[in-house]
């Protein structure tokens, strides 16, 4: 079986993709609003971007499960404030804001794609951790080796980068988690935030674990 796992790097996508839960390749798209015809063969494409708008029972339910990191988890904003230019008094992070066009367009794929999947790549390290606590930050360099070993742990190795070999770090170890989560979603092992995902126009809303 073959999945991607997808994460937002600048200007585009970073993608790492398994066979059978071990690392198949890597891909690099452009720009952000590029679609994932790339993976056209991918069982489950599992993306690091929120699917669906706020206020989420899913953010909730991740910020809870990431009791001591909880700020890795940000609500996702309304529509109608992503519409809007940020500014002060929208009541939400320039952050959260900035991703606007990402959620937007990812909504939309997933609205006619049943392969698109919402993961959190720091909710997936933590799963893989047997559900502990991560000892350091993903961009600290300990960071990076820490999640390095939990995916080699898992069956994912990474030697050697081909397009995203120019991208940063931790862009890549997300994309690599996101993968990990995507695997468990096509042998239906995967656990999902809230536990019983909520049903908006027909679609799970949920993170995937």
């Amino acid at each position: 079986m073959r999945v991607a796992g997808v994460d937002g790097t600048a200007g585009g996508w970073v993608a790492v993709v398994l066979d059978d839960g071990a690392f198949a390749g890597d891909r690099l798209l452009h720009p952000v609003a590029a679609t994932f015809e790339a993976f056209a063969d991918a069982a489950v494409i599992a993306v690091d971007v929120p699917i669906g708008f706020g206020p989420r029972r899913a953010d909730v339910a991740a910020r809870a499960y990431m009791k001591g990191a909880a700020s890795t988890v940000f609500p996702t904003p309304p529509r109608a404030i992503l519409d809007l230019p940020f500014g002060p008094g929208l009541g939400v992070s320039a952050q959260a804001h900035a991703l606007g066009p990402r959620i937007i367009h990812v909504t939309r794929l997933a609205s006619t794609d049943d392969r698109i999947y919402e993961v959190h790549p720091e909710v997936s390290f933590r799963a893989m951790n047997d559900g502990r606590p991560l000892l350091h930050r993903k961009k600290s360099a300990c960071g990076a080796l820490e999640r390095i070993a939990l995916l080699r742990r898992h069956g994912i190795t990474i030697d050697q980068l081909d397009e995203a070999a120019a991208a940063p770090r931790d862009d890549v170890l997300d994309a690599a988690a996101a993968a990990w989560s995507a695997q468990r979603i096509g042998l239906g092992t995967a656990r999902t935030l809230p536990d019983a995902p909520d049903l908006v126009d027909g679609r799970r809303i949920a993170i995937w674990y």
